[in-house]
């Protein structure tokens, strides 16, 4: 399976699939995107709104494909 930056979400969960269960390589010269969240949208007053995760996705082994980003001072920087 080639993969690259630009692959996210469904054949994120394929290939991590395919790749735990010994059924195929995975081959790429960059990490995929990192897209492993489901994600709901409350609307609040003011012209706001609070984004917040209902679910995430996990290969068979276990691995959530979300990719997390560090700043190098141990804080995390969103997407």
């Amino acid at each position: 399976v080639l993969i690259d930056e630009r692959t996210a979400s469904a054949s994120e969960i394929v290939a991590g699939a395919l790749q735990d269960l010994d059924r195929a390589l995975i081959l790429g010269t960059q990490h995929s995107y990192g897209k492993g969240l489901v994600q709901s949208v409350l609307p609040l007053r003011y012209d706001t709104e609070l984004k917040y995760t209902i679910a995430k996705y996990y290969t068979p082994s276990g691995r959530c494909i979300q990719r997390v980003d560090y700043d190098g001072n141990g804080g995390v920087v969103g997407r």
